[in-house]
């Protein structure tokens, strides 16, 4: 069962100053998903909800969405950080029953540096990063680990060779490719870092939404926006997409 608890307030306004309203106070607004129900606007606490990142495995982490006394299961679906400071800005969360089996993405995680690469000069392409599977809410592994310190040059390892435990079924097709170790053409050799330098690793999924901020970070964040209610948040960079708040 879960032990992190994520307290809840409903919200009847919605928008861009609502959004400011609620982070004026320490809080930001999120929405809940169910299936067959309607979406709930919610507002809730940036500090708490940096606690789930604790786990390692931030998405599916099952969580206590406490609400008007009750607590309803859920897993955080998305998020969205403000892309300088470190600040959460949004969440969405998906509510799921304990005995019905849910479609999530698992990712996966590379160990060791292949002797493709480490002897012969080769480089590492990691192609799939994420596996869908099919579980219930509490079999939902953390990562899936992939040995790949055996691969040599034009070696591969597929879909089909990750492990899954037992109560687990992978919906991704079994042919892809997760990892293979291919020859340098000569610009890229060219191009490569000296040796001994460190490999490149898997780029994390946070990355992609910048990096979720600390518990910490995320209670001085809220302390400092309700020091100065009147301040508006920094603007995103030029280009950089922000998600809207969601009805």
């Amino acid at each position: 069962m879960s032990d992190i608890v994520v307290v809840a307030e409903a919200r009847e306004q919605r928008g861009k100053n609502e959004a400011k309203r609620l982070r004026a106070r320490g809080r930001i607004p999120a929405v809940v998903y169910a299936p067959g129900k309607e979406n709930v606007a919610v507002s809730v606490s940036p500090r708490e909800l940096a606690v789930v990142f604790k786990t390692g495995a931030a998405e599916n982490t099952l969580v206590d969405l406490e609400m008007d006394g009750k607590k309803r299961k859920v897993i955080l679906k998305d998020y969205q950080v403000h892309p300088v400071r470190p600040e959460f800005l949004h969440a969405d969360f998906y509510e799921v029953a304990l005995d019905k089996a849910i479609h999530v993405k698992v990712h996966i995680e590379l160990q060791g540096v292949p002797v493709g690469v480490k002897t012969h000069g080769g480089m590492l392409e990691f192609v799939t990063r994420e596996i869908m599977v099919s579980c219930l809410p509490l079999d939902i592994p953390k990562k899936f680990v992939v040995d790949i310190s055996n691969l040599e040059i034009n070696d591969e390892v597929r879909v089909a060779a990750v492990p899954m435990p037992p109560k687990v079924k992978s919906l991704t097709e079994g042919d892809l490719i997760v990892a293979q170790v291919v020859v340098k053409h000569e610009e890229e050799a060219a191009a490569a870092p000296a040796e001994g330098a460190t490999t490149v690793a898997a780029e994390p999924e946070v990355a992609k939404k910048g990096k979720a901020p600390t518990e910490a970070e995320a209670a001085a964040a809220a302390t400092a926006a309700k020091a100065a209610p009147g301040k508006a948040p920094a603007a995103a960079p030029a280009g950089k997409d922000v998600k809207k708040d969601k009805k």
